[in-house]
């Protein structure tokens, strides 16, 4: 098509291809204007009643004019031997290739960017609009950093059941909601799920729901089964995290009411961060433009805020939103002198003072009753006699540490013991005063300095997914043990049995035949107790389809249609489910279903292994 001319538009080049449409780049024949032109599959123009809606949708997104939404400037009309729209050209990237490119966003620029497709989206749901197709690859960030949202009305228009024509399914499984994954009608909160996935995919730099195919990825979306940006990406605002797992309830009923809330919501995280979305130096549009200038200014910033707030919290008594605060200050600065030193002090040892008892009360009492008696009865010319020197009692031993580390939570009611401080002799170190001729003298009775012997940190697994029977455990580099799936388990990393590191940084390393290695570095205090949530993402097996099927047979998996086996190169992703079977329309009288029986990670199936006799020459 390219250098031909579609009614008043010269077709310049490809842009891009997707299952509904081609997108082309144009221009106007008389203005000389450049703009966009995406052009519906063949296919899906033949239809009447895909034209129709395709028309009656055109027409509603036409009219949403605003700043973060892109422009529709021409639409084919009902009649036109192909079915095109005309929107403006948007010059720069999709935000998906910013997220390829440069890896996970900081916090700040990921509110900032959440504010913009927030404000997109209150915008068209007032008009009556839903996306349904809300994805990093439909959000484009111009040159110049302003945010536009794409494809407004597109998917609203192909969608029958979510399976277009082709037998494909319709928009990304891992970016829908709960709602559309179980087919139920729905409103705006839809739209404010799918961008919370998409806020969590620029913070994180991965998707929060995966899985080996679309059925296992809906899944995952209906049942919540995800980790948590901090988990993932400790140097996250725990703001903009909140914010994120809100966006992110299974029930719509518990997400933010509306988009508008959602814009108050991130444009508190900046606030938070002492910033707003239009401060003179570190925004989103500066580090767009400049992105490695702007992150240094945004990194000088937060290590000054993020003290600072904490060493606020913990004078307020929030000792919980300080650490989450000094956490992600040590996740940019893990050698932060001061931090660790406040971190240090919140798990040194208390000393209590000494409480008198009631029964040393009337102890006390009773002696100096006592006393005055005997002092009363006490003839007053009886000689005085000397009483023996008193001695000093020695102090008790001092007592162990504990063995066992105290637990993070203690039944209600209990008092938390405070381990004492084993006394240990430091070399060098003498308890002296001077004398009149300034040489030194030993105080009598003063024993040498104590220093407390610093408690190990405890870590524990939150197995959401092990990826398969066992899982070996590396720890900063060396086989640590083993984590194994059955009855007799007193797993390694449990609330039971935690595994026990000493205070610092370290490297915690996963490793499973069946799963992607799962990798967490984290800093650690000494007594401390730090959950990590681990979700191992498990290698797909190859499905190859047998080679003497014809190209034209459609193959549906697991109830899920897919395009005909010529489309997807004779191959797709196994399921995980050995029980899961597979239907192959090939024509009239040429339907067969089988049952998939996977050969394990990464090795390939042929299925069906042998056709049925007599269907295929």
């Amino acid at each position: 098509m390219t250098g031909s001319v579609i009614d008043k538009y010269e077709v310049l080049q490809k842009l891009g291809e997707g299952a509904t449409a081609t997108v082309y780049r144009g221009r106007h024949v008389s203005i000389g204007k450049d703009v966009a032109i995406k052009v519906l599959h063949p296919h899906l123009s033949a239809s009447t009643r895909y034209r129709e809606r395709f028309n009656r949708e055109a027409r509603a997104v036409g009219r949403l004019s605003h700043d973060n939404i892109v422009s529709i400037l021409d639409y084919s009309g009902q009649n036109a031997d192909e079915c095109y729209i005309v929107t403006e050209l948007v010059d720069g990237c999709t935000l998906l290739k910013l997220i390829e490119d440069g890896g996970a966003l900081p916090s700040e620029f990921v509110a900032a960017l959440g504010i913009e497709l927030a404000s997109a989206l209150a915008f068209a749901h007032t008009a009556g609009v839903i996306h349904r197709d809300i994805k990093p690859e439909n959000v484009m960030v111009r040159r110049d950093g302003v945010v536009k949202l794409m494809d407004f009305g597109v998917a609203r228009v192909l969608d029958e059941g979510h399976i277009t024509l082709d037998g494909s399914l319709l928009g990304s499984p891992a970016y829908m909601s709960p709602q559309q994954a179980m087919d139920e009608t729905l409103d705006g909160r839809s739209d404010l799920f799918s961008l919370g996935t998409v806020l969590f995919h620029c913070v994180t730099g991965t998707v929060p729901f995966s899985g080996t195919n679309a059925s296992i990825i809906l899944r995952n979306i209906i049942d919540n089964q995800r980790a948590e940006v901090l988990e993932l990406r400790p140097q996250a605002a725990p703001a903009l995290a909140a914010v994120i797992d809100r966006l992110l309830q299974t029930r719509a009923e518990d997400r933010y009411p509306d988009a508008t809330a959602v814009m108050a919501a991130l444009t508190e995280v900046l606030v938070e961060s002492g910033l707003t979305p239009t401060h003179p130096r570190i925004n989103l549009r500066a580090w767009l433009v400049n992105p490695k200038e702007v992150e240094s200014e945004l990194d000088a910033h937060l290590r000054t805020d993020l003290l600072a707030r904490g060493k606020a919290r913990l004078e307020s008594g929030d000792t919980v939103g300080a650490l989450q605060l000094f956490n992600r200050l040590l996740a940019i600065d893990e050698d932060h002198v001061e931090v660790l030193a406040l971190i240090q002090a919140l798990h040194a040892p208390v000393r209590r003072r000494p409480r008198v008892g009631i029964v040393g009360l009337l102890s006390g009492l009773l002696l100096l009753a006592g006393g005055l008696l005997i002092w009363g009865f006490y003839p007053r010319d009886a000689p005085i006699v000397a009483l023996p020197a008193i001695t000093t009692v020695a102090p008790a031993a001092p007592v162990k540490p504990l063995e066992k580390p105290i637990p993070a939570t203690l039944p209600a009611g209990t008092e938390r013991p405070t381990p004492p401080a084993e006394p240990v002799s430091v070399p060098g170190l003498t308890s002296r005063v001077p004398t009149e001729r300034g040489t030194p003298r030993s105080l009598p009775g003063l024993a040498a300095a104590a220093v407390p012997i610093a408690q190990p940190a405890s870590v524990i697994l939150a197995w959401k997914n092990a990826g398969g029977k066992s899982v070996d455990i590396y720890l900063d580099g060396s086989p640590f043990g083993a984590f194994r799936k059955g009855p007799h388990a007193d797993w390694i990393g449990t609330e039971k049995n935690p595994i026990s590191v000493p205070a610092g940084r370290h490297r915690l390393e996963l490793r499973n035949d069946a799963a992607e290695p799962f990798v967490e570095e984290f800093t650690v205090a000494a007594g401390e107790v730090r959950r990590i949530a681990v979700q191992m993402v498990g290698r797909s097996a190859t499905c190859l389809v047998n080679a003497r099927l014809p190209p034209t047979c459609t193959l549906t998996v697991g109830g899920i249609p897919y395009a005909t086996i010529a489309k997807i190169n004779y191959q797709f992703n196994c399921p995980e489910d050995a029980s899961t079977e597979a239907s192959f329309d090939c024509g009239p009288d040429r339907q067969f279903t089988v049952t998939i029986k996977p050969q394990g990670a990464g090795r390939d199936t042929i299925v069906p292994e042998l056709l049925p006799d007599g269907m295929f020459p």
